[in-house]
């Protein structure tokens, strides 16, 4: 059988035989198509309209009104202001959290990185000389170019790579990042919150210690003053031995709780001096000691909180919804890489090269490429990751649902519990009046010789025993004022003016009870 050449292809049909390639490439993509799209997950805990407080309800007025951001102000101690401002500029713990802000926003400038092509310059220079021989014919022929033979050469190049984000992966990857910053940021605000609570608290405490340690003071010199009263009278056979027995015992055990108060108080001025960045042995001039009664100001449970405000303003809902936002857009970074990803580049070189004995060589060369792929098999890894980051966006919505319910059950709590010790002061504020009035009264019969100097002394006794009650339910009002302040996010400053709560973190309509965008 005879062979013929074969005929050559016409042009249309070499355009057909480049199309090859291009359509077996969309044929194949095909198989990559995103798997088919599921329900939006969203937030199951709607904020109720009011709290059940009544002390937060009603319109915000007179001090209860005060910025929450600067609210151990209104305990009017400036004192306590001073170890605020020292602990706020010098606390470890905020260090720690502003150096984690830090990291967190260059993380995201890395992000932002991917989106902007990348540019290089190259460079390479070289010479050389050598003496060599070949022998033969071939060394005769080549020996001008092998006998002291030098050369050099230059090469400069400039390169550049882009990919543009065509199906928004790479700002989707942007977003996470900024998410993930904000939520840090968040955090921040968090730790600067607890460390003011931690202030006022421990100085709450410190001082309703010293004025706990002045009554006890007061209550053992009363006491000494009832056992020598009754030492006395069993001298003269009008008080019995068991009565000078117990008056030593009351004396011995308030004697044994003045070693516990000073070692209270002397905690408390430890953790102001660590809170102020202050080493503990620092304490005698960062908290020295006063002594004297407790006159705190404390200040009345805020009025005018609403659960929506509240959960806006508390740092760790805001970190938790910041956690959404990054999971939403990290699952839409996933479910990007299922598409074509493409990627321009071009790459510029001038060089020249030279040998003593051949002619030199140089130019200028430029080189501008697409390229093009396309996801065909991955072993089920990008399908993975999806799956992956759709379980992790489930499992932030339901870590800000637990966020959102603890928040509102510290709010209603803390109201609960200043409510509650407002009633027991109260109420101790009478006993104490009543006693200092039975005391009174006491003095006043002991001087017409209706009762003896023991039943005055004893009467003093009890007015300081309820004067130490009621400073004590103070000590426990004050820790729920602050637990209060704390529980409705007081205590940070707010962030620069920027996109609205809404746009930046679309988590917050799910708090209105809406599904995320």
């Amino acid at each position: 059988m005879a062979l013929r050449h074969a005929a050559p292809l016409s042009l249309p049909c070499r355009s057909a035989m480049r199309m090859v390639p291009a359509t077996l490439v969309l044929a194949l993509a095909a198989c990559a198509a995103p798997p088919p799209s599921r329900p939006a997950p969203a937030a199951q805990v709607v904020a109720p309209a009011r709290l059940d407080a009544a002390a937060a309800q009603g319109a915000a007025q007179g001090e209860g009104a005060a910025a929450l951001d600067q609210w151990w102000t209104a305990w009017g101690d400036p004192a306590l202001d001073r170890l605020v401002d020292a602990a706020l500029a010098a606390n470890t713990d905020l260090r720690v959290a502003r150096a984690h802000v830090e990291a967190a926003r260059a993380l995201a400038s890395v992000a932002e990185a991917a989106l902007y092509p990348t540019i290089a310059a190259q460079g390479a220079g070289w010479g050389n000389a050598g003496d060599t021989g070949i022998d033969g014919t071939a060394g005769s022929v080549l020996s001008p170019f092998t006998r002291g033979a030098t050369g050099g050469g230059y090469l400069v190049g400039l390169g550049a790579q882009w990919e543009p984000d065509i199906f928004g992966g790479r700002h989707a990857d942007v977003a996470a990042a900024q998410a993930m910053a904000g939520g840090v940021d968040w955090m921040a605000q968090g730790v600067r919150l607890m460390v003011v609570a931690d202030v006022v608290e421990n100085y709450q405490q410190w001082r309703g210690l010293e004025a706990r340690l002045a009554l006890l003071d007061q209550s053992l010199e009363a006491t000494r003053a009832l056992t020598a009263y009754v030492a006395a009278r069993q001298g003269t056979g009008q008080a019995s031995k068991p009565d000078l027995t117990r008056a030593q015992a009351a004396a011995a055990s308030l004697e044994a709780t003045r070693p516990q108060l000073l070692a209270l108080i002397d905690a408390r001025r430890r953790r102001l001096a660590i809170l102020s960045g202050a080493l503990p042995e620092a304490m005698v001039d960062v908290v020295p000691r006063r002594g004297g009664s407790s006159d705190l100001a404390v200040p009345p449970p805020p009025s005018g909180q609403w659960p929506s405000t509240i959960l806006e303003r508390r740092p760790d809902v805001r970190a938790s919804m910041a956690m959404v936002a990054a999971r939403a857009a990290k699952l839409k970074s996933y479910k990007a890489d299922l598409y074509p990803r493409f990627s321009i580049g071009f790459s510029g070189q001038n060089g020249e090269l030279g040998l003593s004995g051949l002619p030199g060589f140089g130019g200028t060369m430029g080189l501008l490429n697409v390229k093009a792929s396309v996801p065909i098999f991955t072993g089920g890894l990008l399908r993975g990751r999806i799956a992956a980051g759709q379980a992790e966006l489930e499992g932030a919505l339901a870590a800000q649902d637990r966020t959102v319910l603890s928040s509102l059950e510290e709010v209603e709590t803390a109201y609960g519990l200043r409510a509650g010790f407002d009633a027991r002061v109260a109420g101790l504020v009478s006993a104490r009046t009543l006693s200092a009035r039975r005391a009174d009264e006491a003095q006043a019969f002991y001087r017409a010789g209706r009762v003896t100097l023991g039943d005055v002394l004893q009467a003093r006794l009890d007015t300081l025993s309820d004067a130490d009650k009621l400073e004590q339910a103070r000590i426990a009002q004050r820790s729920a004022t602050v637990q209060l302040y704390r529980a409705l996010g007081g205590g940070w400053s707010p962030p620069a003016p920027g996109p609205s709560v809404s746009s930046a973190h679309p988590a917050l309509p799910v708090l209105q009870g809406s599904s995320p965008r």
